[in-house]
């Protein structure tokens, strides 16, 4: 039942909890002889099933006649997703599935932790993981965790995953991407706002974006239906913080060949020893947006002005990273983001202790 619903499973950001389990149940790593893994990887699409659960008289879901909760479009919709009221109780069965969790009190077992690490619809879905499985490998999307904090990811033994992105919609952003040359805006910010939604509030990085809105070679605001086009002929797109410290909106940019303008301090980037970070994206203080706008617009207008051939050898290094972000490269082996995960594990196993206790 952890592994129910691939199908629905496999879209949105949770996706990657599908991907990765399809990935290495078909690879040509995997061994069915436990006494000659590395590893073992655990199946569970927990953000999914939590995402699933419905709300009383839910807006736009077409309900069950005299139903005032399940959907009449997911089959058994009643049968397919986790109550949060119940997290730790539903994890804790998962592990008494697990035969060889004890055998290194879980050292070479790997968890995935997508969408906001721990923190699915603001609830923790293990509170009592440091009591089980404090020794395992996650792969998490989020390594600053909301309402979790910096303790629930380990740089040591846990890895910073890429998020997941539909692959019509990679194609789709691919497809508007212009050259340099035929770029004309500088850069662009569409998706939750203060202003359009309430959980970001208080999110001060993005509502100090809003004082961009007004430039004419600026494109920022809500959603939009031409953001892949407006992504497409930035030179920059900017990845503030939202909720949380992660945001799609970077793997989005590598797509659409448009520089990643990162403001977003506690945003732990994957992959950070396959990929020159610096060379492809430009990092800026989330709190100057706010104190000195101008100076980040003076500073982006500087380098496309004057320093084009910079602007157009960053592009060039973006566009050629991208395919650490494809999660349906399945069959690359020198640059995907399986690629990535297998040498980071690969690293961990090096590591490994000889004794435990």
């Amino acid at each position: 039942n952890y592994s129910l619903g691939s199908l629905f499973c496999s879209a949105g950001q949770w996706g990657v909890e599908v991907v990765l389990h399809r990935y290495f149940a078909s690879s040509a790593c995997r061994t069915y002889d436990p006494d000659e893994a590395d590893f073992f990887f655990v199946p569970d699409y927990r953000a999914c099933h939590y995402h699933l659960a419905p709300t009383y008289q839910q807006k736009g879901l077409t309900r069950i006649e005299g139903d005032d909760f399940h959907s009449a479009l997911i089959r058994n919709h009643k049968d397919k997703y986790r109550d949060g009221a119940h997290a730790d109780e539903i994890f804790l069965k998962l592990l008494d599935q697990l035969p060889y969790l004890q055998r290194r009190q879980g050292l070479d077992h790997i968890f995935v932790f997508s969408d906001q690490g721990f923190i699915v619809n603001f609830t923790h879905t293990f509170p009592s993981w440091r009591e089980k499985i404090s020794n395992s490998v996650f792969l998490t999307t989020e390594a600053f965790t909301p309402g979790c904090g910096p303790s629930c990811f380990s740089p040591w033994k846990d890895i910073v995953i890429p998020g997941h992105l539909d692959r019509d919609r990679v194609e789709s952003i691919r497809a508007h991407s212009l050259p340099s040359g035929e770029r004309s805006l500088l850069f662009n910010f569409h998706g939750r706002l203060p202003v359009n939604h309430d959980y970001y509030e208080n999110v001060t990085v993005r509502r100090a974006l809003l004082r961009f809105a007004q430039l004419p070679d600026v494109s920022v605001g809500g959603f939009i239906e031409e953001y892949f086009e407006v992504m497409g002929k930035s030179h920059f797109c900017v990845v503030p913080e939202g909720t949380s410290s992660w945001t799609n909106h970077l793997f989005e940019s590598f797509f659409a060949g448009c520089i990643p303008l990162i403001v977003s301090d506690r945003f732990v980037l994957p992959f950070q020893d396959l990929i020159e970070w610096d060379k492809v994206s430009i990092r800026w203080p989330q709190d100057d947006v706010d104190k000195n706008p101008q100076a980040l617009y003076l500073y982006l207008r500087d380098l496309v002005d004057r320093r084009r051939a910079e602007v157009e050898e960053m592009k060039r290094q973006v566009d050629e990273a991208a395919c650490w972000f494809d999660f349906y490269r399945f069959d690359d082996r020198s640059c995907s983001p399986y690629r990535g995960v297998l040498h980071a594990l690969e690293q961990r196993k090096r590591a490994f202790p000889r004794y435990l206790y």
